[in-house]
């Protein structure tokens, strides 16, 4: 995957990009990639004009000054933000599993069958 640096980045900006990402559970490198994808997406949908306008798809809180870790997040903290996670997928579309579907374990042992026998067959050629 190819790598991006760049250099002499303001410490102001790159603080700036460190407490979005926090606020949006994203690291740094998440942020800066997901940033960089909707201004290229504006830009494409501007007639390749750089003029554009961020507007986040979410309404964002105001973040404080400093966003929390999450090494310094309470207990209370963590419980809240596992809560509002488990409320979210709880909230996405439920599927029904086809009558006759394999089990798990089942799956997974057709697949370690079929990996033996791949590496299997490559290996022929040399014994």
């Amino acid at each position: 995957m190819p790598a991006l640096q760049v250099k002499d980045f303001p410490s102001d900006l790159y603080e700036e990009l460190r407490e979005c990402a926090a606020a949006q559970d994203r690291n740094i490198s998440q942020q800066t990639v997901h940033v960089l994808r909707e201004y290229l997406r504006a830009y494409r949908r501007g007639g390749n004009s750089a003029t554009w306008t961020v507007r986040p798809a979410v309404e964002q809180p105001e973040a404080p000054t400093r966003a929390k870790s999450r090494a310094e997040e309470t207990a209370e903290e963590r419980i809240a933000r596992r809560k509002k996670v488990f409320e979210e997928i709880d909230a996405m579309p439920k599927f029904e599993v086809p009558d006759g579907f394999p089990e798990p374990a089942e799956l997974i042992r057709q697949m370690r069958e079929e990996r033996t026998e791949q590496i299997m067959s490559a290996l022929t050629p040399f014994q």
